[in-house]
Order: C-alpha cells, then structure tokens, then sequence
C-alpha cells in the first residue's frame, strides 16, 4: 500500500511521482515477499501456517527422502553447479563458484548456503520395508478369510474386503515409488536436488538465491529449504521476526505473469 505521507512530504518538495512501476529489478527489488512469524513458536504452529499445498509439498519431501544440510566453503561447486544450470534454464546471470566462496569469506557465518540431497538409498531401505510390511498384512487378511471364513458374520467379511482394497491400493501407490527409488539409487546413494542462500541481516534473514534441478521436481527439495531456513533461522531464533523472500514482479492478478510461478511459490 503506497505511503501518502512519505509521497505527500517528496511532493512538497517539488518531486514528482512516476508511479509504481512492477517487474523484477535490475539493482533493488521494487516488490518483495515478506514473511512475519507472530504467534509462531515451533515447526508445529509453522507448518500450520502454511496452506494446504505447500504442508503437503514440504512433507512429501520429508517422506521422500529429501534431507537439508549447510555447505562449507569446500563444497560450494556443489551450489554453484545447480545455479549455473537453473541460470541457463530460466535465462539471469550466473555467479561463479569464486564469487560463492569470496561472499562466504565476507559475510562469514551470517551467509547459509544450504544443500536439498535426495538420499536415495535410504529411501529405497524404507519403502522396501513398507511395502514387505504391507504385503504380509494383506496375505494375513486374505489367509484369515480364506481359513476363517465361515466365522466370520457377514459385516466382518465386508470390513476386511475393505481393508483389502485399502492396502492393494497402498501397494500399488508403493510400487510406483519405489520404482522410482531404484531408478533414483542407480544414480547414487545421496544426490543434489536444490539449494538456497540465506543471509542474516540484523532485522532479517534474507532468500538470496536458489536453484533447483528441474529431474527431482516430484521430490519437492525447494518447498523443504525454504521451511528449514525459516524454521531453522527465524522460527527458532525469536530474535529474528522477518523472513525477506525477495523479489517478485508485483502483479497479483495475472495468472499469465511472467512472474507467476514465483509469487505461488513464496
């Protein structure tokens, strides 16, 4: 919402406003997405704050193996590779790993560059055991029916009909992600999928700068580092109020904005 009486105070200067223009900036951002944390305590109240969507994304990255770690200086190529190649894909400015590694040595311990990996062979471990968990339920209950049919009064043989259906339905869903999981494996045990710097100013924790690999997007890495760092540098620092996710292009009503995506995400 526009200051009148900062405008009204230029104004009686002899100023003349030009309006309010919208798109991203080329040096200072006209529009930025600010996130509070009033009555926010705990990842709990946190991840209640969010909408339906975004809860959903950052707990699928939880169950699907996606964990957050904070780089040193010696694996900021790591970061620097995955932003480079997001660079590519969306068309802005790269910055090299040298850059990476002289912003650390400036800003020291108040820039978090933060790593999503995928660890794909702990995913595999435990969606194997889900899924030989559940098919050893459903054999029990098709065994039970089959032994113990005529124990059983009708309502009981319907429930466990039920329960079949259920649990065929859960390990045809398991299925599907452990294929994805073997394929994710034969890549490596832990993979890079996104990464995000952050950077402690002394009213604010600032997004700086992401990018993510478009091939693990299922995975929802991205949804997972912006909460971490919230949660992590905001939520659990009461001295930390603000959360700038930076730019966005200003425009709320174009769904075809070019800026679109980026406004639903933050």
């Amino acid at each position: 919402v526009p200051d009148t009486m900062i405008l009204d105070a230029y104004r009686s200067c002899g100023w003349k406003h030009q309006g309010f223009d919208t798109g991203y900036g080329k040096v200072v951002n006209r529009w930025n997405w600010i996130r509070t944390f009033d009555g926010i305590k705990d990842e709990k109240t946190l991840l209640a704050s969010y909408k339906p969507r975004t809860r959903w994304s950052v707990n699928r990255a939880k169950t699907s193996g996606v964990q957050i770690r904070e780089l040193t200086a010696d694996d900021l190529g790591m970061f620097a590779n995955i932003e480079q190649k997001t660079a590519r894909r969306r068309g802005f400015t790269a910055r090299d790993e040298n850059y990476y590694r002289r912003f650390k040595e400036t800003f020291g311990s108040r820039a978090h560059f933060m790593l999503a990996e995928i660890h794909a062979g702990e995913l595999l471990t435990r969606l194997t055991a889900e899924y030989d968990k559940l098919a050893e339920r459903l054999d029990l209950l098709k065994t039970g029916e089959k032994h113990l049919g005529t124990l059983y009064r009708k309502g009981d043989t319907s429930r466990i009909k039920r329960q079949e259906d259920d649990i065929t339905r859960n390990l045809t869903a398991m299925e599907h992600r452990l294929n994805e999981a073997r394929a994710l494996a034969s890549r490596g045990s832990v993979i890079p999928a996104a990464c995000a710097l952050f950077v402690e100013h002394r009213r604010e924790i600032v997004y700086l700068t992401a990018g993510a690999l478009p091939e693990y997007r299922s995975y929802q890495a991205p949804a997972l580092l912006v909460h971490e760092g919230m949660l992590r540098l905001c939520v659990n620092r009461s001295r930390m109020p603000r959360f700038n996710m930076y730019g966005i292009t200003g425009v709320f009503n174009d769904p075809d904005d070019e800026g679109r995506g980026v406004l639903e995400f933050k």
